[in-house]
Parts: structure tokens; sequence; C-alpha cells
């Protein structure tokens, strides 16, 4: 068969190309400029362009305690507002505590996820105590500072494994103060380092005297003192007291302060039974003291209160050769009571008020005794102890007072080796006014 294309058919193909162009190409034509005008509008995004400002978003942002979370920490560069905002509610997150949060941002039509690190970049604050310790003793660390904060939890130690305190003086130790991330700071604690060679010193032992049965108080009227211990430990030690046997016994008082520095003061306790006639020392010092209240002032010196007290016995206690000597203060309430008796009673009774005036005295007693025998008082004034006897004398008129042992006479030999304070050796008689009752000045 002869194939062939009639004109009629050329020209309806060529007819129906042309139609179709005129239907399309408008089309096109508004297609093309619709994307246009989107474009132009924001409404169509360019992939280029959205991947650039994707790319500005950083991965991951770190900031410290109660920092603000703004959008411009997560712009590696800067994005127009309009673009990027936040998705995830940052107002339900506190920065106030360390703490990783997953957050997601809106950059144009994408969304992207990023992590918010919230971390504690600051170090422990705490107070220094000042320190005052012994050689060698060095304290824990955390006993040397105080008002410790941080909102983590802190290690306190000291910032060398070792800090030296094996010498006096003062210094300051480091001490390292470490959060658990990380944060370190370091205080300087202040140091006085004590080099301690001195014993305490121990107030107030002296020789007692109680009955047998009686209730025996070895601490009253002791203390203890130290130059740094503020309690420095006190031992009596009584283990060789035998309250129930009459004697003279050793009492020992020990102190130690903290460094084991130590003091030992040696007195005696005697332990007898009670004499018979024996009266209360209370009671005789009541007597004595109604007597010194009558002849002395306050604003008078020991020698002073001392010449009118032997006057005063010499004066008004009257010899008759006997008395009571069970005890001295049977003897001084008798002479007190009778104003009667011999020379016993002269010795109590300036003893009592002695005791009263607070001058300390001893008694001194014939030696050797070969007829009988005869007391009188060791007196320390102005810093030395004297002879003192009120007692009347054939072989001297008046009171002996404040003589010296070469200025007594045969009734008064003595036991020199007895366990006696150490007497004076220099005569003060031509200083001494009877009259008056007084001292001049020496020369």
């Amino acid at each position: 068969m002869r194939q062939y294309t009639s004109i009629e058919e050329k020209m309806k193909k060529k007819h129906d190309t042309r139609k179709a162009l005129y239907i399309w190409v408008p089309i096109l034509i508004v297609v093309v400029g619709v994307i246009a005008g989107l474009k132009i509008l924001g409404i169509v995004i360019d992939d280029k362009y959205r991947d650039m400002q994707v790319s500005k978003i950083r991965k991951e942002v770190v900031i410290t305690e109660d920092s603000p979370i703004t959008l411009d920490l997560f712009e590696a560069q800067p994005i127009p507002e309009s673009e990027c905002s936040f998705i995830t509610d940052i107002s339900r997150i506190d920065t106030s505590y360390p703490g990783v949060y997953g957050l997601k941002i809106k950059v144009l039509d994408t969304t992207v996820d990023t992590i918010l690190r919230v971390e504690d970049h600051t170090a422990p604050t705490a107070l220094a105590i000042p320190q005052e310790v012994y050689k060698g003793n060095l304290p824990n660390a955390e006993d040397c500072v105080t008002l410790v904060e941080d909102r983590a939890e802190v290690t306190i130690e000291w910032y060398e494994e070792n800090p030296d305190v094996s010498t006096g003086g003062a210094k300051y130790i480091p001490l390292k103060l470490t959060d658990s991330y990380g944060n370190v700071s370091v205080i300087q604690v202040p140091f006085t380092v004590i080099d301690d060679h001195t014993p305490p010193l121990i107030y107030g032992p002296h020789d007692m005297e109680f009955f047998i049965g009686d209730y025996i108080t070895y601490r009253d009227g002791i203390r203890v003192e130290d130059d740094y211990s503020r309690d420095p430990q006190l031992t009596i030690d009584t283990s060789e007291v035998d309250p129930d046997t009459d004697g003279v016994y050793p009492v020992r008082y020990i102190a130690v302060d903290d460094v084991g520095n130590e003091a030992v003061t040696t007195v005696h306790i005697t332990i007898r039974t009670m004499p018979e006639g024996y009266t209360d020392p209370e009671i005789v010092y009541a007597e004595a003291q109604e007597v010194l209240d009558k002849i002395t002032t306050p604003d008078m010196t020991d020698v002073e209160k001392a010449f009118r007290i032997f006057q005063w016995a010499r004066n008004n206690i009257h010899y008759i050769g006997t008395s009571i000597k069970t005890d001295w203060t049977a003897g001084a309430n008798e002479g007190f009571t009778t104003l009667r008796g011999d020379c016993y009673t002269y010795y109590a009774c300036c003893k009592a008020l002695l005791d009263v005036a607070g001058i300390e005295n001893e008694m001194v007693s014939r030696y050797p005794v070969v007829r009988s025998s005869h007391f009188w008082n060791l007196v320390k004034l102005d810093g030395q102890w004297y002879h003192c006897d009120s007692c009347p004398s054939t072989s001297h008129e008046g009171f002996w007072f404040m003589r010296i042992d070469s200025e007594l006479d045969y009734s008064h030999r003595f036991d020199t080796e007895a366990d006696l304070p150490e007497r004076a050796t220099e005569s003060v008689q031509a200083r001494l006014d009877f009259y008056n009752m007084t001292i001049k000045e020496a020369q």
C-alpha cells in the first residue's frame, strides 16, 4: 500500500502543535512567576539559604550557673530574629544547678537539635579559723575553716600533704577546698605553733593536820595554772597516807600540761588522835579576831601589827606557871578566856593572833629540856624570820621581839638542826622603837 501524508494531515498536525503551545506556555509563564513571587515573599525557601542558616546553630553550648539562656548563645553567627526561635520551653530549665539539657530550635522551616550544658565554675569559699597548737600537733584540716559555701560537695584537705609544725613560731599554712566539679580554692590559715617546755604552776599546797576520823580535803584551795594549757591535769598522790594511824605522811601534787610538762609539789599531812580539851580552830580564830580588831588597824605594817600582838599578850595574860598543852587550840582558848597560863599559853595566843593577821609563824621549843619546857614564836617579818617571845622572864624585862639566833640567852636554846625556816642573821634591835611599836628604816 502506498503511504503518504496529505496536505490536510500536515496542516492538522501543525495546528495541534500550535494549539498546545498556546495553552502551556502561558501556564509555564504563570508558574515561573508564582515561584519567583513566593521566593520574594519568603514562602518558598531556597535550600542553600536554609542550609546556611541551619549551619549557624551550635551543636553544644556551655553556660555557668545562674546564667540566662538566650538565642544568641546558640548562634555561631547572627541569624535574623524572624528566622530563628526556641521550640523548647526554656523557662522550665533551672540554671541554678549544673545539668545537661536537649533543646530544639526552629530555623526557618527546620527543627535543629542542640545541647545545653550548665556547669559549675565557682570555687568554694570559706573563712579560716586561726590556730594555736603545740609543736608537732597538726589539727584536722576540716577543723581549721568555717562558713564553707558551695552548691556541691566540698573536700577539705591540706594543700601540702604534711604541713610542717615542728618548730615554734607564727606562720600561714595553705588549705585546699575542692568541690565535686573540680573547682579549687586555697585558704591561708594563720598558725601559732607553741614550743612549750614550761611546767604548770601549782598554787595552794601546804602542810595539813587532821585527826583520825576526819574527812580529809586534799583539794581545797588548790589551783593549777599554765602558760598555754587551759586545763592542766592535776593528780594528788595520797598512796602513802594512813588516815587511821598517827603519823606524818607525804602528799604529792602532780600537774601535767597538754604536752607532758610536769610539776610536782610535796607537802606533809599530820594525822593524829584528837587530844583531850581540843578546841575547834574557828572558835579560837574568832576569839583572836576580836582582840586583833581592838589593837590594830588595816593600814599597819606586819611589823606594827606583830609588835602590838606581843605587847597585848605580855600585858594581858597573867603567868601562873601551868596551862593546857594538849593542843595549841586548847592553850589559846584557855588564854583568851581566862587570861592566865604559862609560856605555852603566850605562844598559842600569839600564834592565833598572827594567823588571823596573815603573818607567817612557827613554834620553837627549848632543846635540850633540862628542868622544864619553854615555847615561843618564830615570825616572818620584813621578809625574814625572827624569834619573838611575849612570856615574862626573870632574866629580862618586857618581851623579846625580832631577835636573831645570836641574841638569844641560855634559856632559849633550841635545836638548830630542826626543820625550821632559815633565820635572819643581821640584828634589827637598834632600829626597834618599843615605845611607838615601829621599826626605823635601814640606813
